[in-house]
């Protein structure tokens, strides 16, 4: 276990069900493929727990499309994932924006979030208690 008290903690089982994910993030429900992982940060001490995910979905290409049109996306880096989901990120470029996290970011879930247009892919980096 690491000593950074914000650090990503799970046990690498990368998962393809996609209902966690769509009760937390309805903005995903109609993903055609999903891969994630998640877990826990920093230690197992006593108070709140947070979790994370960190997700690459496939989506329609109408849901892109309405990605697109909900802000000024602007060429991004995708968000910091775990080791174990680093290799599904699309080669592609991204596109981000504040709006379109706070878009994701609702109910106590925050998120980072960037496109891929071209792959259809969404990148997503959450945090909920």
């Amino acid at each position: 276990m690491t000593s950074d008290p914000a650090a990503k903690q799970g046990d690498g089982t990368l998962r393809t069900d996609l209902a966690p994910i769509a009760t937390r993030y309805p903005q995903l429900a109609s993903a055609e493929s999903i891969e994630w992982m998640g877990g826990t940060t920093g230690t197992s001490d006593v108070g709140p727990t947070t979790y994370w995910v960190d997700v690459v979905a496939v989506v329609p290409q109408s849901e892109v499309d309405a990605l697109q049109a909900a802000g000024d996306l602007d060429s991004v880096q995708p968000p910091e994932l775990v080791s174990g989901m680093r290799a599904k990120l699309p080669a592609g470029h991204f596109e981000g924006s504040p709006a379109l996290d706070e878009l994701f970011s609702a109910s106590g879930h925050s998120a980072t979030v960037a496109l891929d247009p071209r792959a259809r892919t969404i990148v997503l980096s959450g945090l909920f208690e």
